[in-house]
């Protein structure tokens, strides 16, 4: 490579590096509490479990698996204010973020560019906005994605040179992966089926790693039942989720959700999905033909396994249809494919570092074409562009100034003008940017310094701002009492009894036990034989049992429909005596 070029390359590894840090930080700065009660608090609970608390409050939702609450844990060692738990557990993930840039640096090595290019298309991956969109939450994605990365790392580094070690690099990043969060069964199952073909490098290390791989499976998957069953109150384990939605799988939808996903990952990373699985691809047809499978097969297994599972998961008839609580991120649903799309961005990166084939770009153009058409005509007409956005859909989220705030009626076929427009400004996108791939395929350094550019842009433009629903009005009155009787943290029970509309309830139950710590939060269910055992008791703010055994509501606001109470006793004549009680 001539010096001048090496230059540059450097420079565009130091520059994308610093552009994402620099979107890690802006992208997080509004991380300041949990914005999910279930996939964050849920797992922090289990943390703070781990970390050595005695018990914690029972926990609403589908149960998660402790990977990501094992490297939570330490956390709790040296802090038990939930906020700074909960902000040093963004920074965290934010760090095995920045640390996956390693291994796709170096499985950019073994897609044959040099260092440096390598770097600079490590960091134009990690800037896209499907996997910046984590940045501000404290969920297992980050840790996910890392663990994913040396599992394919340790993939390319089996094929190249079979050892014992690079085996056990292989299967443990499996294990850790599939620790972290169950979808990474696609990788299991992917991982298992290649090593089966595997037979025909090392008879020994593909029996032993299949075998291996498939007691993590069961291990797992026990462990993380033990760990979730004493303390999840309410919801179906994930196992039972995953067997329910393949029974009930719609063809027609599925099909639906199939082109509505597969279309989000080709906006979402400005074409470079299609691009990138046009080269899977055709690399694994030319290990088919030899009958050696190898990483462009495993890589191959891997995106056709995960978008499998993400697309059979939310073909959900209950959610889709839902016209109370109106997702518009379970249709346009990226989470569960964004960490295999990393790899297949990078695919698609290094192909057009090394002057990709203009007839490659050409046959990912035309795919997209149909495929768009299939979505602008068949799915976008019934879509609620006003529901809710989530991380869930961190790809696409750069297009909501395009999601009108009022329904529309459906079905309505997007026009440029109409509500409806997201629809064919995205393809137009898509399109222009693969068009510009074509135009551009001959100058990989202006192509690096676009996509870099074009990722940076979607990822600021595809930060939400979300509220965070903590419960700050429930624990200002807690700590109003607190302060009245001087007697440290007074003990509250949440009464499970007391039913609000709709999520609420199950919200407030974890919030309740995660952000008043480390208070002792305690769960009472009078009518379920759980009775009453604290004399402050978090309920409805119109509970008239309450108030007929000599209750009285303590002076503050509702959170969740719920207000603190102070049964008959000592501690109600104190604060009365204070003047915190409502009479």
């Amino acid at each position: 490579m001539p010096l001048q070029s090496s230059w540059f390359w450097w420079i565009a590894a130091v520059v994308a590096l610093g552009i994402f840090v620099w979107l890690q930080i802006e992208v997080s700065r509004s991380a300041v509490a949990p914005r999910t009660p279930w996939d964050e608090i849920h797992p922090l609970q289990i943390a703070r479990l781990f970390s050595g608390a005695e018990s914690i409050m029972p926990l609403s939702g589908s149960g998660y698996y402790p990977g990501w609450a094992i490297l939570m844990t330490p956390i709790w060692w040296f802090t038990q204010d939930p906020a700074t738990v909960y902000q040093s557990a963004v920074v965290l993930g934010n760090i095995f973020a920045a640390a996956t840039i390693v291994p796709l640096t170096l499985i950019g090595r073994r897609l044959r560019i040099t260092a440096p290019q390598a770097v600079a298309a490590a960091g134009i991956v990690m800037c896209l906005p499907g996997r910046m969109g984590a940045a501000d939450y404290a969920m297992s994605e980050q840790a996910l994605m890392f663990f994913y990365a040396w599992a394919v790392l340790g993939m390319f580094a089996l094929w190249r040179r079979p050892s014992w070690w690079r085996l056990v690099l292989l299967v443990g990043a499996i294990a850790a992966a599939y620790l972290t969060h169950p979808r990474a069964l696609a990788l299991v199952f992917t991982a298992v089926v290649w090593l089966v073909f595997y037979l025909r490098r090392s008879v020994t290390q593909s029996v032993v790693g299949v075998t291996v791989l498939l007691v993590a499976w069961r291990v797992i998957d026990v462990f993380a039942a033990a760990v979730n069953a004493p303390v999840q109150l309410t919801g179906s384990n994930k196992p039972d989720m995953a067997i329910s939605a393949l029974l009930r799988v719609e063809p027609a939808l599925t099909a639906r959700v199939l082109f509505s996903q597969s279309w989000i990952q080709v906006v979402g990373t400005a074409g470079l999905f299609a691009l990138g699985a046009v080269v899977i691809v055709v690399w694994m047809l030319r290990e088919v033909r030899t009958l050696r499978l190898g990483p462009g097969s495993f890589l191959f297994g891997l995106t056709i396994a995960t978008v499998a599972m993400s697309v059979v998961w939310w073909t959900r008839p209950d959610i889709l249809w839902n016209d109370e609580y109106v997702r518009l991120d379970a249709w346009l649903y990226t989470r569960y494919i964004d960490h295999v799309a990393a790899f297949v961005c990078l695919v698609a990166i290094a192909a057009l570092i090394r002057r990709v084939r203009a007839s490659m770009i050409w046959i990912a153009l035309g795919a997209f074409v149909l495929g768009a058409i299939a979505v602008v005509v068949r799915v976008a007409p019934d879509v609620p562009l006003w529901g809710v956005l989530s991380t869930s859909s961190s790809a696409i989220n750069s297009w909501q100034g395009l999601f009108p705030d009022e329904p529309f009626h459906r079905p309505l076929l997007p026009t440029f003008t109409n509500e409806n427009s997201f629809w064919l400004w995205g393809s137009l996108f898509a399109v222009v940017c693969l068009a510009a791939m074509f135009v551009l395929r001959r100058f990989p350094r202006v192509t690096v310094v676009v996509l870099l550019a074009i990722a940076t842009g979607l990822s600021l433009t595809a930060d939400l701002d979300q509220l965070r629903p903590a419960p700050v009005k429930i624990a200002a009155t807690l700590e109003q009492a607190d302060a009245a009787v001087g007697d440290g943290m007074l003990p509250v029970d949440f009464d499970f009894s007391c039913q609000r509309p709709g999520s609420a309830t199950p919200q407030m139950l974890n919030w309740s036990g995660y952000w008043f710590a480390p208070r002792e939060v305690h769960f009472a269910d009078p009518p379920g034989g759980r009775p009453y055992t604290s004399d402050l008791v978090l309920s409805c703010h119109d509970n008239a049992e309450l108030r007929q055994s000599g209750a009285l509501r303590l002076k503050g606001d509702v959170n969740y429909g719920y207000r603190v109470w102070v049964r008959p006793g000592q501690l109600q004549d104190e604060l009365s005596g204070a003047r915190l009680l409502e009479e």
